[in-house]
């Protein structure tokens, strides 16, 4: 009975809260691009999931992406050519990621191998606790549809189209980011389900990976969730346009809807929700740094200056590990 009303209190109609600040911006982006971009070269690059996913400032040696060249035409239905382009170079740029992995990145990957780690143990447990419950799975199941690819796809859609209709260019490029995160991130989540071969909980509570191998390979696999990925990757994208409380809580709110009940509908273990949405957000934070024509500036606090300046020490001969930090006083 909780978990029924954790999935009903949890599933308000998080983009229709999420839409309801949509401020008039000028039609025509370039003034703006130009400043943001001046902006961009003259601070130091974003603390979060800095290394394999962040942005490059634009700089004499390294060209603008190519939605934030105010001379190219911006991706929409009228170019589908461009929107086919961009999501080409990104798919590049976030498979190959691991390759620009930076010692910093531990900060972050650390914690999620972890985490996953920790959650895979205790997948069995946790499944076979829940156990079968019709009600629950049915109610669970309807809910977390939300999050599902089309459903997710036709969301992006909306918003997008919202954005024209009311000649508010920085909703409609929302609403255009979002699709491509999406599409972006399933292609990953894709892989690795071909990859790994997981059973689903519902089948026996074990969720053993690479099973009945090769001919076993399925789009069906476990890990990771696509649902988790999809809502994460529209939560991520409408949260970092538009970074205000009443707009971040029901976006993430939504995305952690979907996944809860993913795993109350027994349709995936903790695990697959949770690198699905580290996958989602992930995806499309790369998106914005390198799309986003309107999104603000990332805000340098205390916080992430020192947390910036923080370089970790690792010396073999003497089986030291430790950290150095310089702490930004005045700044």
């Amino acid at each position: 009975m909780i978990s029924r009303f954790l999935c009903l209190f949890l599933a308000p109609a998080a983009i229709s809260s999420a839409l309801g600040q949509t401020p008039q911006l000028p039609a025509n982006p370039a003034p703006q691009v130009a400043s943001t971009q001046a902006e961009a070269a003259a601070l130091p690059p974003p603390m979060l999931f800095r290394g394999s996913l962040q942005s490059t400032p634009p700089s004499s040696t390294t060209s603008a992406p190519a939605a934030q060249d105010a001379s190219s035409p911006i991706c929409g239905f009228k170019h589908i050519g461009t929107c086919l382009a961009n999501l080409a170079e990104d798919e590049k740029g976030i498979f190959t990621s691991p390759l620009r992995t930076q010692p910093k990145d531990a900060y972050w990957l650390a914690p999620l191998g972890a985490a996953t780690g920790l959650a895979i143990a205790y997948d069995s447990d946790a499944a076979a606790k829940l156990g079968h419950d019709n009600s629950r799975i049915n109610t669970a199941g309807n809910i977390s549809n939300m999050g599902e690819f089309f459903a997710t796809g036709g969301e992006s859609a909306g918003i997008y189209f919202l954005g024209l209709y009311r000649k508010n260019p920085k909703l409609a490029e929302t609403g255009r980011l979002a699709a491509e995160s999406i599409l972006a991130s399933g292609t990953v989540t894709g892989a690795l389900k071909l990859a790994t071969n997981r059973e689903r909980p519902r089948d026996n509570f074990q969720g053993h990976f690479w099973t009945n191998p090769p001919s076993g390979y399925t789009w069906d696999s476990s890990f990771p969730s696509g649902h988790a990925t999809a809502s994460m990757a529209l939560a991520r994208t409408i949260a970092g346009e538009y970074p205000h409380w009443y707009v971040i809580a029901p976006a993430y709110g939504f995305a952690e809807t979907v996944s809860i009940c993913r795993v109350l509908a027994l349709a995936h273990f903790p695990s697959d929700v949770l690198v699905g949405q580290a996958i989602g957000f992930l995806s499309a934070s790369y998106v914005l740094d390198h799309r986003s024509l309107y999104r603000p500036g990332a805000k340098r606090t205390m916080v992430s200056r020192m947390l910036g300046s923080v370089s970790p020490v690792m010396d073999a001969p003497t089986h030291t590990i430790g950290a150095t930090i310089q702490i930004p006083v005045g700044q």
